[in-house]
């Protein structure tokens, strides 16, 4: 996770709003419905506040209750998006049977305060739920996500 740190920079700037396209939307869904019972995770980018990629990144840890991002795979999502001129706008993951809201652990690996945090539950997986966070340790805010 320190790769992701260097990129912060590239964050944009309004942190409690946060635009994704239907399209980027319907690709996390997928993506997590795809990989179901296990948690999905992976970045979305853009440019000028409006989410328009998603990079699925493949969980390494292979379980329905925790993620860990493949690093390679991490830092050549980050690379891609700095070749294209895109922003690194945020992270995904889902819970698969729990809520759309931070659980303990989110919390606690809450290392990149200024990346918004999309959490995707599938407790109802005909009507999956998804919400954003910042997430500092043990605290959290949400970020109001816009889908156009």
């Amino acid at each position: 996770m320190l790769l992701l740190c260097l990129h912060l920079k590239s964050v944009a700037n309004d942190l409690m709003n946060l635009m994704i396209t239907k399209t980027v939307y319907a690709l996390m869904l997928a993506h997590c419905q795809e990989v179901f019972p296990l948690e999905a995770c992976g970045f979305i980018g853009g440019r000028d506040g409006k989410a328009t990629i998603v990079t699925m990144i493949e969980n390494v840890l292979k379980s329905p209750v925790a993620f860990e991002m493949n690093p390679l795979q991490q830092l050549e999502a980050m690379l891609d998006m700095e070749n294209n001129g895109l922003d690194l706008m945020a992270a995904y993951h889902s819970h698969p049977q729990g809520p759309s809201n931070p659980s303990a652990t989110d919390l606690a690996q809450g290392y990149y305060p200024d990346l918004p945090q999309i959490i995707i539950s599938l407790r109802d997986r005909a009507e999956p739920s998804l919400r954003a966070f910042l997430l500092a340790r043990d605290k959290y805010q949400e970020v109001k996500i816009q889908v156009v």
